[in-house]
Parts: structure tokens; C-alpha cells; sequence
């Protein structure tokens, strides 16, 4: 995600590199051999062989869990690798999770990370690179002088036939040997079990095939929750601090999703809960102060953004910076002198109202077996109720009155 945004930051800076290559998808190969204890491991990174280098704090702090799901969420395209050495449990568990966590980028079943350049790069992008070649080739000019030897000219002899046009319709000649054509048969599922065509999509599973995974079949859901009110922070970190942690050194999504509906074994004690499911949480929280002013206050509250973010075992809310409506629009408008439309969506999108701004609960829930309506229950319980917000208001105010907070 940081290399997404840092090379669009660059294209607005119109850096050289950017024009002379691209980012167009993020590739983000998946181990299904460890992907399920990784993902339900203790570790950090810094306990990790060649994770981090030397001086890099931050990242030797971050959680494998948190680290594995952010490079499935940042994907465009995901690729399942060693199906080979894999159970198909593992698989199973790999793809579903990976999937759960990004809906929209397609998913492939590989070994050895065998996949087409097709695949990888999507039927748009393909096209979009030959034709690309074709304007070149017409810059060029083509020359018709068999006998021409000048390097600068095209002498393709125009034995592309209309490219791009092959691209988006497969060639039908069976003895075309022509690489630019496309000879994938429009990459549908193969039903035959003898074919050996790597360029089709064989979801029997045999040999290094590709095959996406639907988590309808396997119970993954998710849903966002959505408020415009601060949470106390009493109540919620009451409510954290009994959050179930799991104590399977692997994770079993058919034991995951029983437990969910039965309740989770804690030391011989059976323990429900509406979280149990849960597979990965994140996104914005909006804490109300605890005190104002004196010893121990949490004022700064008010105006910071705090980043919820839970996978496997590990849960953490931090500091996320400071909310926009903490600043006036005009003060905002400087930090999007260069880009207007995102200034525009978060006004449209992520503002709830003119006096609270942007300040809001949205946090996105995945997993198996949750419970949509029990979470946003627990949820609602730590929001504050109307006499609290009075008494929000009436504190905040109290607050600007003594200097405290500049508006």
C-alpha cells in the first residue's frame, strides 16, 4: 500500500520514473503451507529471520497476522502458492481467508507460482500493452522494402494481424504459433481431465492449475459498522479486554465456525461471544475523552483518530493522527492543492455532520459464522448515550472556553 501511494504522490510530482514505467497491479504470492499458523501466531516481526533490518523499529513491532493480512488486502491480484506441498485443508484455509479479505482481486490456486502473464496481468491490461506496441509500431513507420536494412524502420511485414483485435478475440487457427495471439480459448474452465493446456483453468485441481475460490461455500462474510458517535472508552475497552482469543496454534475454519455457534473452550470453560468468528477487524474509531482537564486527562481524544486494527490473535487500537474536522475546510483545501477529488470525497463520504466532521465509527468485520446484528449490538452498548453527549458538548465547549483546544 505504501508503494501504491508513494508512486502516485511521484506521478503528481511528474518524477522521470513514472514516465517511463507504471504501477499497475500488485501481485502478492501467499504460502499455503504456513499461511494458517502464521496467521494465528504470537509472533512479531523483529522474532522473524530477515524481516526487518537493523534500526527499523516500527516494523520489528508489527504483528505477523497484521502483516499478512495487510499484503492480501493491498493485492490486486492473488496467488495461492504451493498447492503441491499443501493439505487441501490448508489450501482450503489459505484461499478462503485471502479471498474473505479481498473480494476483489482474483484468486489462483498455483504451485511453483505458475501462471500466465494473462492471468497476472488481466485481459485489459494485455491489450493495453499491445496496442501500445502498435502505436509505436505505426510511429516507426512500416516499411515495405523487403531488401531495407535501416534499424529504425518497422519491417513487421504487418504479421501481427490486427493484434490487438487477436487479443480480444481468440485466434482460431489450431496451428497459429504466433505468441501475440490469444490461443486461451477465452481461459474458461476446462472440463477435460486429460488436458494439459496450462493456459486453461482446471479447478479439478491437477497439476500446477489455477482456480478461483468462492468464500460463499465457506461461511466468510463481512460486513461494515458504521457510527457517529464516539465510543466511551471505559465501555470499550471493558469490552476488548474480554474479547476470545483462540487458543489453536492453526487455524481451522470448520472448528472456528462451530465454536462461533457453540461458544469457544477457554481453559474447560465454554466462553460465547459474537466476536469469536471474527477472523480480522480494522478501520477508524472516534474515542470520547474520559477527563478534560487535570491529572491523567485524554482531551487530545477529541480530535485523534484512532486505527482499530485485530487478525489472529493479535488486537490493537493506535493513534491514527488528527481527525480533519479537527482543522477548518479552508485550512484542509492546502494539503489537496494538488488533488481536489480526494478533498471532495472525504467531504462527501467520511464527513457525518458540520459540527463532528469526519469524527465517526467505521470499521469493517470479516469472518466465519459472525454474527452481524450481535456485534452491533455490543458496539451500540459503548457508544454514548444522549445525556453523555450533552455532556460532551457541554465539557468540549468548557474546554475551547479555557484555551484548551483551538477551533
Amino acid at each position: 500500500m505504501a508503494v501504491k501511494q508513494n508512486w502516485e504522490e511521484a506521478k503528481m510530482m511528474k518524477h522521470p520514473a513514472t514516465e517511463l514505467a507504471d504501477v499497475k497491479r500488485v501481485v502478492t504470492v501467499i504460502d499455503s503451507c504456513t499461511f494458517g499458523t502464521n496467521w494465528m501466531t504470537w509472533d512479531s516481526a523483529w522474532e522473524r529471520d530477515n524481516w526487518t533490518e537493523e534500526g527499523d523499529d516500527c516494523s520489528a513491532e508489527r504483528k505477523v497476522p497484521e502483516l499478512l493480512a495487510e499484503q492480501v488486502e493491498a493485492a490486486d491480484v492473488l496467488l495461492i502458492n504451493k498447492i503441491d506441498l499443501a493439505g487441501p485443508k490448508q489450501v482450503k484455509v489459505a484461499s478462503a481467508v485471502a479471498k474473505g479479505l479481498n473480494e476483489k482481486a482474483p484468486l489462483f490456486e498455483v504451485e511453483f507460482g505458475k501462471i500466465s502473464s494473462r492471468d497476472i496481468l488481466g485481459k485489459d491490461l494485455m491489450i493495453e500493452e499491445i496496442s501500445m506496441k502498435e502505436v509505436h509500431d505505426h510511429d516507426v513507420a512500416a516499411c515495405k522494402e523487403p531488401d531495407c536494412t535501416d534499424a529504425s524502420h518497422d519491417h513487421s511485414h504487418s504479421h501481427d494481424h490486427e493484434t490487438a483485435a487477436c487479443a480480444e478475440s481468440d485466434c482460431a487457427d489450431p496451428d497459429c504459433t504466433d505468441p501475440s495471439h490469444s490461443h486461451d480459448h477465452e481461459t474458461e474452465a476446462c472440463s477435460d481431465p486429460g488436458c494439459s493446456d496450462s493456459s486453461h483453468s482446471h479447478s479439478h485441481d491437477h497439476g500446477s492449475s489455477s482456480s478461483i475460490t468462492s468464500t460463499d461455500r465457506l461461511g466468510i462474510t463481512n460486513f461494515v459498522y458504521k457510527a457517529s458517535r464516539p465510543f466511551s472508552s471505559l465501555r470499550l475497552l471493558t469490552l476488548l479486554h474480554f474479547w476470545p482469543v483462540p487458543n489453536k496454534e492453526e487455524l481451522n475454519l470448520g472448528e472456528l465456525e462451530r465454536a462461533a455457534i457453540e461458544g469457544l473452550d477457554m481453559d474447560g470453560k465454554v466462553e460465547k461471544s459474537p466476536f469469536i468468528g471474527v477472523l480480522r477487524s480494522k478501520g477508524f474509531c472516534w474515542m470520547a475523552p474520559e477527563r478534560w482537564n487535570g491529572a491523567g486527562d485524554d482531551a487530545w481524544r477529541h480530535d485523534t483518530a484512532m486505527y482499530w486494527s485485530h487478525a489472529g490473535k493479535h488486537f490493537g487500537i493506535t493513534t491514527a493522527g488528527k481527525w480533519w474536522g479537527s482543522i477548518n475546510k479552508e485550512q484542509m483545501k492546502d494539503f489537496f492543492t494538488t488533488n481536489m477529488n480526494e478533498y471532495e470525497r472525504i467531504l462527501r463520504e467520511d464527513f457525518v455532520s458540520e459540527e463532528w466532521g469526519d469524527r465517526r465509527q467505521e470499521l469493517v468485520f470479516i469472518g466465519i459464522g459472525i454474527d452481524q446484528e450481535a456485534i452491533t449490538k455490543e458496539l451500540n452498548d459503548c457508544l454514548l448515550n444522549e445525556d453523555e453527549m450533552d455532556l460532551y458538548q457541554q465539557e468540549l465547549k468548557g474546554f475551547i472556553d479555557t484555551g484548551g483546544i483551538s477551533t
